[in-house]
């Protein structure tokens, strides 16, 4: 099993720099025990989908 970003060290991270910032740039999921955010799931140890900004935002009430 291929190590998930959970995992990585910080080596892992100054010697993959590049696929961290395509990994993290638009995020679709957060890992739910480390609270890392991906965008793709499995890639994190615990994936929950993030809601979407759209479901996130509240209307004033009037």
């Amino acid at each position: 099993m291929a190590k998930t970003l959970c995992d990585w060290s910080k080596k892992d991270i100054e010697k993959n720099i590049s696929k961290l910032r395509a990994l993290v740039e638009s995020p679709e999921y957060v890992c739910s025990k480390c609270a890392r955010a991906c965008s793709i799931k499995r890639a994190l140890c615990r994936p929950v989908a993030l809601p979407s900004a759209k479901s996130t935002h509240h209307r004033k009430a009037g």
